[in-house]
């Protein structure tokens, strides 16, 4: 059994401790980096030609969120798009925004009903339409909603607001959204959430083929048979088990294919279930500005100008990171230095030296083509720009780069949130170890009594024989400041 010094004295020997130990002996002692605290600015290319990358963030980014969920790295994460010319994005946060979009079997939109955040959806809180406003133009103006408590799915809605509108209009259509429940209370929204559907035509109506959705990832295809009855109401639930939903009685199951966006304009380590509401932020659907400007974006959205409306985002006390995903070049009208100069003075002189303290990564055309006209990348969803501004700007920041156009982006999700946050997973041997002799524990402080556990290896850590390392899983990296303590024979020749 190799013989253990108290963790703290092992500390103090540091790198030299041939005077304690015999040549064929050796104890390695790490201490775990200290936590970052960092926002995250996820500027999303919401132009044409993105809706399969923006379906990608929406599935691959959720190892992101769940690997910061694991760790007490303090961290938040907005989301604008590329768009700048339209008011509603501009460097708006887009947290709080959703559709609620009826189209028939044809795919003929027959009813939409786009809510923002300065709706203010509240936990527990319905919102119900006034029945007197039932006509094309009306259904997009919160002054025509009321928040309705819990809610009342299945029924007619009472009359709420002036209660003076013009009545139903032929021009809606035969079916018209009347109630939401966005956020429920006391029920996970994965379960809790629904729609309800009301019949304001002359006859039943049938449904079948019908779509509900939204403009960015949801889309849920109404089963065959399903109808609505006149003067009647459907409603579409994430669940139909009452025991499940918060007691709602629902008609139809959308499950996973229809979710609604909460009122949350940024991610924070706290946020419960943030994997849903992330798909549904990066999920910004594809009716953007084809004229892309994701330098410009940023520099809005941290502007004086909207600090009120992205209050709360840029922390004095945290990292400032930035990571644009795009097919396309960057448009925006100043130079990528100036860009970046303004970026790095929201965190001061540090910033411009340090770029773990401010940074820009990219998801985009990373490759120059070969000939000027051709795209820096393919794929069967179409071809990306190289995007040379943004590859500038992460050259000259130190950040991560990948190809838009790779199948898979959770690799640089992985990397992106080991690097943010300030954890190191990798740690290298001062000798090449025999593995069989080979104990690894885990400390909370420099006191040999806090021992939290042993490690296993090949279930707790990896051994990497070219870097001489031992290496963690994302799901299993030490927390910040905890101790490494490897204890090992020398190998024969190491």
């Amino acid at each position: 059994m190799i013989r253990r010094l108290p963790l703290l004295a092992l500390m103090l020997l540091g790198c030299n401790q041939e005077n304690v130990f015999t040549q064929l002996e050796k104890v390695d002692t790490f201490q775990q980096k200290r936590k970052n605290t960092f926002d995250l600015l996820l500027v999303v290319d919401n132009s044409c030609s993105m809706i399969e990358e923006q379906k990608k963030l929406a599935t691959n980014f959720n190892n992101f969120i769940q690997y910061f969920d694991g760790t007490d790295v303090d961290w938040q994460l907005g989301v604008v798009t590329t768009d700048v010319e339209d008011p509603d994005f501009s460097g708006h946060l887009v947290g709080g925004d959703d559709e609620i979009v009826l189209t028939n079997a044809d795919g003929n939109e027959v009813e939409r009903v786009a809510y923002t955040h300065d709706w203010a959806v509240t936990e527990g809180e319905a919102l119900a339409l006034d029945p007197t406003w039932t006509n094309t133009v009306s259904d997009d103006s919160l002054t025509h909603w009321c928040q309705a408590g819990a809610g009342s799915p299945g029924e007619v809605n009472p009359a709420c607001g002036s209660g003076d509108g013009p009545g139903p209009n032929s021009l809606h259509g035969d079916v018209v959204i009347t109630e939401f429940m966005a956020d429920p209370a006391g029920v996970d929204d994965a379960l809790g959430e629904w729609v309800e559907l009301s019949n304001i035509g002359d006859a039943d109506v049938d449904l079948s083929g019908w779509h509900l959705r939204d403009d960015g990832r949801n889309d849920f295809t109404i089963p065959d048979g399903t109808t609505i009855a006149l003067g009647g109401t459907l409603v579409l639930a994430r669940s139909t088990d009452p025991a499940l939903n918060g007691d709602v009685v629902a008609d139809v199951a959308v499950g996973e294919d229809f979710s609604l966006n909460n009122d949350v304009m940024f991610l924070t380590a706290t946020t419960p279930g943030p994997e849903e509401i992330f798909a549904e932020m990066v999920s910004q659907g594809t009716s953007g500005s084809g004229i892309e400007e994701g330098l410009e974006a940023v520099r809005l959205a941290t502007s004086p100008a909207l600090a009120d409306y992205n209050a709360g985002f840029v922390r004095e006390e945290a990292n400032f990171n930035v990571m644009v995903v795009s097919d396309e070049q960057d448009s925006s009208p100043d130079p990528v230095d100036t860009y970046l100069q303004d970026f790095a003075k929201l965190k001061g002189d540090a910033a411009f030296r340090d770029h773990s303290i401010m940074s820009v990564s990219a998801v985009v055309g990373m490759d120059p083509p070969k000939y000027d006209g051709e795209a820096s990348c393919e794929t069967i969803n179409g071809a990306a720009v190289y995007g040379s501004r943004y590859v500038d700007a992460v050259s000259q920041t130190g950040g991560l780069i990948d190809s838009i156009c790779d199948e898979d982006f959770s690799p640089i999700v992985s990397d992106l949130g080991l690097t943010l946050s300030g954890l190191q997973a990798e740690f290298e041997l001062s000798h090449y170890p025999d593995l069989d002799s080979l104990e690894v524990a885990l400390y909370s402080s420099a006191d040999a009594d806090s021992k939290i556990r042993d490690l296993t290896l090949d279930t707790d850590y990896t051994y990497v024989e070219e870097r001489n390392s031992i290496l963690f899983e994302l799901d299993q990296v030490p927390e910040s400041e905890q101790y490494i303590q490897a204890v090992y024979k020398v190998r024969s020749g190491g």
